[in-house]
């Protein structure tokens, strides 16, 4: 597994923090619009964005494993 430190540690909080508010303006203007195809995909950039802030805290780039099964990677 490639670590991540420094600004590449930065890079993917800023990341996070991008998708976490287009996910929430897109679950906003869902709820407005009454739009369902965009609240799924909104739904999809919120858990992306809880991907990036989980590659902040680990400081660690995770693989499909870790992805699909993340209690069972050491």
């Amino acid at each position: 597994m490639r670590s991540v430190a420094g600004i590449d540690r930065f890079i993917a909080f800023i990341l996070a923090c991008v998708w976490l508010g287009a996910g929430v303006a897109g679950f906003i203007i869902a709820i407005v619009d009454a739009r369902l195809l965009l609240g799924l995909v909104s739904l999809l950039a919120v858990g992306y964005a809880c991907l990036w802030f989980r590659v902040v805290a680990l400081s660690r780039l995770l693989t499909w494993t870790s992805l699909a099964l993340p209690w069972r990677v050491r």
